[in-house]
């Protein structure tokens, strides 16, 4: 054997590239026969190749069936079932294994044997999660169960190797054992710098209060949309000094007031991802008011109460600078309406050309947006670095923009990293081509155009026009009527034939 393999971090990277070669998905370890094989090799491989091999579980399953077959069966359905507490004397070959796992995360293996909800409370009636699990550093409990009654055991994994935690509120909610988990968090995971709420099933929202001035390192905080956070919590998340990423639901008791002129220096100050969920979009903008991180990039927020200009205007305005991508979307509702006062010019988003590093602006059924060809162009020269635009009107919206194809070409010429237009324009005129002006690389990246209910002229010209201007077109997507949407379709069709080159003006 070569001596480069006698040293472990070597060897630990030979192992590596093993264990991810071929993967498709890198959430999941699939190379496990070539790992389980390389252990079996020599001595020197096995402890490097089973610590890989064990590193992350999505189940206990496996775990579970190194104790004797005698403590479990398969039942139908392949279901796992404890039949017994193990004996203290057949434990060995389950901690061999168990010490070495560091996360149990998602995604579950579907076609895995699946655990029972009752193996649990037998597993751990003699031993403590944290006994059989000391290098665990990563738990997503809704692997292990989703089941109420198990819930309570979130508390035993917790220790002071946890930094990330994920727990799903099972169907029946108590919030007494979820404050009692929280509550343990300061004293049990004092480390924990992930902590995900999530809920897959529809259960009773009720109040909560975080209090975070015992979880210092918190980098991630997202809450499911059942609990609900109250002003004063949110001020104590914005004290942390490295929340990195939020995601909230504000729920209509939400009291937006509390936040105001609560803003300095200490608020916030690493935030980077944020994503919310509100009832309106006043909430949105307290929170984001907040704000005093130099390296927030990425803003998201939905909202039920259809907002007014001035609304928006004061959300974008709040945002700052620093911003890569923004999306607002507003949840559609029964009164949801697409005529004044919920028509939308280009002033309304005038804060986001201050945005100079914008990659994604994604604005979703606000209202009617009356753009035009103006606002387009200047902000395809404020957005250099564009890679994705979605600027979208309700569905039934009547108003025809005016936004016509200089727009799109304008879009080609300044943001050579655009891949995504998503707008409604007005193609019934084609414009002349400047093409002493369009850059060699316009155009070039541009390969998914969204027309939504664009309004069209003579089939050809556009299709030259856009063959011209975005070579690489690879989707074309409508949503409109069956007789626009078969002119769209011929003008896809038509593009299609044309081969890449000048065409003559005014064609």
């Amino acid at each position: 054997m070569h001596q480069s393999l006698l040293i472990d971090e070597i060897l630990s990277h030979i192992i590596q590239f093993v264990a991810t070669d071929g993967q498709r998905d890198l959430k999941r370890l699939e190379n496990t026969s070539s790992l389980a094989r390389l252990a079996r090799t020599c001595r020197c491989f096995m402890e490097c190749a089973l610590d890989t091999l064990w590193r992350t579980q999505h189940s206990l399953s496996p775990l579970i069936m190194c104790l004797p077959r005698g403590t479990w069966e398969i039942h139908s359905s392949n279901i796992l079932y404890l039949t017994r507490p193990p004996a203290e004397s057949e434990w060995a070959r389950f901690d061999v294994h168990s010490r070495r796992v560091k996360c149990f995360s998602y995604p579950k293996q579907t076609k895995m044997i699946r655990l029972h909800e009752d193996a649990l409370p037998l597993l751990f009636a003699e031993r403590s999660p944290q006994s059989l699990f000391p290098s665990l550093s990563s738990l997503d409990f809704s692997i292990l169960s989703c089941s109420s009654s198990n819930f309570v055991l979130i508390r035993d994994f917790l220790s002071p190797k946890l930094t990330t935690l994920t727990f799903t509120l099972p169907r029946k909610l108590c919030p007494q054992s979820v404050c009692g988990v929280l509550k343990d968090l300061s004293r049990k995971a004092p480390c924990l710098e992930n902590l995900t709420i999530s809920s897959f099933f529809p259960v009773a929202s009720f109040p909560l209060e975080i209090s975070t001035h015992e979880l210092p390192d918190l980098r991630r905080l997202v809450v499911s949309s059942s609990i609900r956070i109250s002003a004063q919590s949110v001020l104590n998340i914005a004290s942390l000094r490295y929340l990195q990423e939020l995601a909230l639901n504000l729920h209509p008791d939400f009291d937006a007031d509390v936040l105001r002129n609560r803003a300095n220096h200490n608020t916030f100050p690493a935030l980077q991802y944020l994503s919310l969920a509100a009832y309106d979009l006043p909430q949105c903008t307290s929170i984001v008011s907040l704000i005093s991180s130099p390296q927030l990039e990425e803003v998201s927020v939905s909202y039920d109460v259809q907002a007014q200009s001035s609304v928006i205007t004061s959300f974008l305005s709040a945002i700052g600078t620093s911003v890569r991508s923004i999306s607002v979307r507003h949840n559609m509702q029964t009164n949801t309406i697409a005529d004044p006062p919920f028509l939308f010019y280009p002033s309304t988003f005038a804060p986001l050309f201050a945005c100079r590093n914008l990659r994604t602006i994604q604005v979703y059924n606000l209202g009617t947006l009356n753009l035009d060809d103006e606002f387009i162009i200047a902000g395809a020269k404020a957005w250099s670095k564009l890679e994705d635009i979605r600027l979208c009107s309700l569905p039934w919206s009547s108003i025809i923009p005016s936004i016509s194809l200089n727009a799109l070409t304008a879009l080609t010429q300044h943001c050579p990293q655009l891949t995504r237009v998503h707008l409604t324009l007005d193609a019934r005129d084609v414009p002349e081509l400047p093409i002493g002006d369009l850059s060699m690389a316009g155009g070039q990246s541009l390969e998914v155009l969204n027309i939504r209910n664009s309004v069209i002229g003579p089939i050809e010209p556009v299709a030259q026009y856009l063959r011209a201007i975005i070579p690489n077109m690879k989707t074309l997507y409508i949503e409109a009527h069956p007789e626009l949407r078969d002119k769209w379709m011929e003008v896809k069709a038509y593009y299609d034939l044309l081969s890449v080159g000048p065409i003559q003006n005014g064609s």
